[in-house]
């Protein structure tokens, strides 16, 4: 498989709480969004990634295709574990959390772990298609109270419902989804997806999808000239050419 990440502070933030990992020999690939303030946001991200590969690393080679989601549901616990475990021996970090996204690919099958507010999409056939459903209280209002997108308030997109570390239980979103050769798999922060719609998302993906790196440089780009208001990252992930 071919992939790119990238991880930019954006232009208003003067630190960046995202922290995105990627194993291409192991598929493997993580990104989390801290929150806590000072270096909270900073710590949790990167401690949910620390401990969420150290435990998936050497269980996953020995997982069948059957046991790989409660292998990632298991990894997502001891990351929300290490959290809380951190924020109790530093009271300063007590509260801090973090979105996680957990991807496994294994052969033509990628397996997400999701908890949070940023996304997994997957780019087929020219179309971009969002494949997690936003932890936060926008989304929230629109299945609950069956408000429209567009009539929910913008604060409500900033309010997560569960966080890892933060939260007292999590109820992850767990999914596999069967791979095509021209499929790109893209994991990013809310950093991106503030900025732009999926629409200039996928065109811009359809125009560079050629040369991940550049794709991932021209998002990052992108969001940063319509303001890069918060930390901008991101995973692009494209399955072998079939032999």
């Amino acid at each position: 498989m071919r992939a790119s990440w990238i991880s930019d502070i954006g232009k208003i933030r003067e630190n960046n709480e995202d922290t995105v990992f990627a194993d291409t020999e192991n598929g493997v690939f993580l990104l989390a969004d801290g929150m806590g303030g000072a270096s909270g946001g900073e710590i949790a991200s990167s401690l949910a990634v620390r401990t969420a590969y150290d435990y998936l690393r050497g269980r996953l080679p020995r997982a069948d295709r059957a046991s790989v989601p409660r292998l990632l549901a298991d990894t997502l616990a001891s990351a929300h574990a290490a959290l809380f475990k951190r924020s109790l021996a530093e009271p300063e970090l007590s509260g801090m959390g973090t979105t996680l996204e957990i991807m496994a690919v294994r052969g033509e099958e990628a397996f997400i772990c999701h908890v949070g507010d940023s996304r997994v999409y997957l780019m087929r056939d020219g179309e971009l298609r969002q494949l997690t459903t936003d932890d936060n209280m926008a989304s929230l209002l629109v299945k609950q109270e069956h408000l429209s997108p567009e009539a929910v308030p913008p604060q409500a997109r900033h309010i997560l419902t569960q966080a890892v570390g933060a939260s007292e239980s999590l109820v992850p979103e767990i999914r596999a989804i069967g791979m095509r050769h021209d499929d790109i798999i893209m994991i990013c922060s809310d950093g991106l997806t503030g900025m732009l719609a999926d629409r200039e998302i996928a065109d811009i993906i359809g125009t560079c999808r050629h040369d991940l790196d550049k794709t991932a440089a021209a998002l990052v780009q992108r969001a940063n000239t319509r303001g890069g208001f918060d930390n901008i990252s991101l995973i692009l992930v494209e399955p072998a050419p079939l032999a």
